[in-house]
C-alpha cells in the first residue's frame, strides 16, 4: 500500500479534504493498523462514529449475522426485525416522550429531515440556528451550517428563510471587557430578541435548531441556562426545538444524550454518527403526535435504516448500555483533562475544556493546532482539529478505551505540543 496516497489521489475527487494520509489496513479496538504494521491510536472515533471501538466482537457478530439473512430490503417496501427493534431500543434511552422515529442515512439526512418536519408540522418557514453550528453539507444541511463560511464557497443561493443567532463562546464574542459563558449567554439571548424583532417575526419560525455542545465548531459546550431559555422560547413562539445530537449522542457527554445531562427536552432530535456504530445511519426522533403531522409519503429513504446499518447500531447501544460506558464517559473526560494539565501554562494554549468525554485544546493560532495533531500523529496518536479556524484540537476517545491508552495518547498531545513551536506574528 505504499503508493496507495498516489494512487487516491489520481481517481478520487479532490473535493474532500483530508486530515491526514494515513493509509489503514484494519481496526482493533482503539488502534489503527497499517499494511506496513505500523499501530496507531485512535483518538477520532472516525470522528465520533466508533464509540465501541473498531470491530467490536459483538458488533462484528451482530453485523455478519444480519448480512448472512437479509442486507436489504427498503424499509418502506418491507417489514424486518432490526428495524423495529433499533427503534424500541433508541426510544427507550431517549428523553422522556420522543418515542418515535425515521431512518435515514446520515446527520444531515437527518437534519434535512428534521427541517421538513419542522416547516410541515408548524406551517411555517424560517428556521433560526446558531454561529459556529455544524449540520451538514447537503444543501439544506449547509444553509443552517456556520462553522465555517468556507462550506459554502462557491455555491450561492441555498436554503432561504434561515437567520443566525449567536452562540455563547466568552473566547470569541466581541463583547469587552473579557466575561463568563453566563454573561456571554445573556448576551446571545438579547441579540436573540433582537432578531425577532427585527428580522424574522416570531410567528414566522418553525425551529430553532441548535448542537446542544458544539461540535465541529470548537466542542463549545452553553450555559444550562442558555438551553433553558431557548426550550420556553420555543415554547412561547409556537416554534420546533430541534437539537442536533449527531456528535453528542450516545454517551459521547457523560449522559445518553446530551439533551438529558442539561435537563432540557426538546421537540426533535436529529442522530446519526455513533448510532451506525461503524455503518450509515441517521434517525429523526419526535413525539408520535410530531411525526403524525409529517405527510405519509412527502419524505422518505431508499437506504434508511438498511437491516445492517440497524443490526450495527442495535449492538453498540447494546454494548454501550451493559458495559456501563454512559457513566464511564465523565471518567475519561476528567481523566484527559488531568493529564493535559501541564498545557495550562503553555503561552499558546487558550483553554483546555470538556464536555463528557468531549475534550478540546483551542490554541491561539490554528498553525499551533495543526502543528501539534502532525506532531502527535508522528508519535503514532490520531487526532483532529475544529473550530471555525481549525484553532482547537479535540479528542474524541471510544467509551471503552483502556485507560492505559488514553493516557498515553493524551500525553502524546503534551510531548507534542512542547516539541512543536510556531513562530505567530507580533
Amino acid at each position: 500500500m505504499a503508493d496507495l496516497e498516489a494512487r487516491a489521489k489520481r481517481v478520487l475527487s479532490p473535493v474532500l479534504g483530508h486530515y491526514t494520509w494515513v493509509p489503514v489496513a484494519r481496526g482493533e479496538g482503539s488502534w489503527l493498523v497499517t499494511d506496513s504494521g505500523r499501530r496507531v491510536l485512535d483518538l477520532t472515533s472516525g470522528i465520533a462514529v466508533t464509540p465501541v471501538g473498531h470491530a467490536h466482537p459483538k458488533v462484528v457478530a451482530a453485523v455478519t449475522e444480519q448480512v448472512q439473512k437479509l442486507s436489504h430490503i427498503c424499509a418502506g417496501v418491507a417489514l424486518y426485525e432490526s428495524n423495529v427493534v433499533l427503534a424500541e431500543e433508541l426510544v427507550k434511552v431517549a428523553p422522556s416522550g420522543l418515542d418515535t422515529v425515521f431512518f435515514g442515512n446520515s446527520g444531515a439526512e437527518a437534519i434535512e429531515g428534521s427541517i421538513k418536519l419542522a416547516r410541515q408540522a408548524t406551517k411555517r418557514q424560517a428556521v433560526i440556528v446558531f454561529r459556529g453550528g455544524f449540520h451538514g453539507r447537503s444543501t439544506g444541511a449547509a444553509a443552517v451550517t456556520t462553522s465555517k463560511a468556507a462550506y459554502r464557497r462557491g455555491y450561492g443561493a441555498l436554503l432561504p428563510d434561515v437567520y443566525m443567532a449567536p452562540f455563547p463562546y466568552p473566547l470569541q464574542c466581541p463583547i469587552k471587557p473579557a466575561h463568563d459563558a453566563e454573561a456571554c449567554a445573556e448576551h446571545c439571548l438579547a441579540e436573540l430578541d433582537l432578531l425577532l424583532d427585527h428580522h424574522v417575526p416570531p410567528e414566522h419560525v418553525a425551529a430553532i435548531l441548535i448542537e446542544p455542545v458544539l461540535g465541529e465548531g470548537g466542542y463549545i459546550a452553553p450555559p444550562v441556562s442558555f438551553l433553558r431559555a431557548l426550550r420556553e422560547l420555543a415554547t412561547r413562539i409556537g416554534a420546533l426545538l430541534v437539537f442536533d445530537e449527531v456528535q453528542t449522542g450516545f454517551g459521547r457527554t457523560g449522559a445518553w444524550f446530551a439533551a438529558q445531562k442539561a435537563g432540557v427536552t426538546p421537540d426533535v432530535m436529529a442522530l446519526a454518527k455513533a448510532l451506525g456504530g461503524g455503518l450509515p445511519l441517521g434517525a429523526i426522533v419526535a413525539p408520535r403526535e410530531l411525526h403524525a403531522k409529517w405527510l405519509t409519503g412527502t419524505h422518505g429513504s431508499t437506504f434508511g435504516g438498511n437491516p445492517v446499518s440497524c443490526a450495527s447500531g442495535l449492538a453498540t447501544l447494546e454494548v454501550i448500555r451493559d458495559e456501563g460506558l454512559v457513566a464511564r464517559a465523565e471518567r475519561l473526560g476528567a481523566q484527559m483533562v488531568r493529564e493535559l494539565a501541564p498545557l495550562q501554562g503553555d503561552p499558546h494554549v487558550r483553554e483546555i475544556r470538556r464536555y463528557g468525554a468531549m475534550v478540546a485544546v483551542e490554541f491561539d493560532d490554528p498553525k499551533q493546532s495543526k502543528a501539534a495533531i502532525a506532531a502527535a500523529l508522528e508519535r503514532d496518536v490520531l487526532l483532529i482539529t475544529c473550530g471555525s479556524h481549525d484553532q482547537a484540537v479535540r479528542f474524541i476517545p471510544a467509551l471503552n478505551i483502556s485507560e492505559a491508552d488514553l493516557s498515553m495518547g493524551t500525553r502524546a498531545l503534551v510531548e507534542a505540543v512542547r516539541a512543536t513551536k510556531v513562530a505567530t506574528p507580533a
